[in-house]
């Protein structure tokens, strides 16, 4: 028996909705979207296993060989593997503004690109495009 439950988001807001509107809230077991597709934020998702399985000295538990940070890899399969085994279809949805988390990814993309968008500019130059 397992239920959806998250813990991120505005604080305190399901006991505001429940006492303005407590037919509102209801606890269902994952059983019942048997059959169902689901949308799952993935951004948040990734982000949540980064967080919850963190030492409480913050550091990271689950790393590869190389020492890259595997711990969000790990969170959706589990999470991925209990919906297909309960019958549920996970769509994984990238909506919206990236967390602040992956700025310096998306910094180090952008920053790669514009270098070999100048050395491809460069060769064509010289005439040698096919070597970039």
């Amino acid at each position: 028996e397992c239920h959806i439950e998250e813990k991120m988001g505005i604080k305190q807001l399901t006991k505001l909705i429940g006492d303005a509107a407590p037919e509102a809230i209801k606890e269902i077991k994952i059983e019942a979207y048997f059959g169902r597709k689901v949308a799952v934020d993935a951004s948040m998702s990734i982000y949540a296993f980064l967080i919850a399985m963190q030492r409480p000295d913050g550091t990271n538990m689950l790393t590869n060989d190389a020492g890259e940070v595997t711990s969000h890899i790990n969170g959706l399969m589990m999470r991925t593997t209990k919906m297909l085994e309960v019958g549920i279809k996970p769509v994984y949805v990238f909506d919206g503004k990236p967390p602040d988390l992956k700025k310096g990814t998306l910094d180090d993309r952008r920053e790669k690109r514009q270098e070999a968008d100048d050395a491809l500019a460069k060769a064509k130059e010289e005439g040698n495009a096919e070597d970039v």
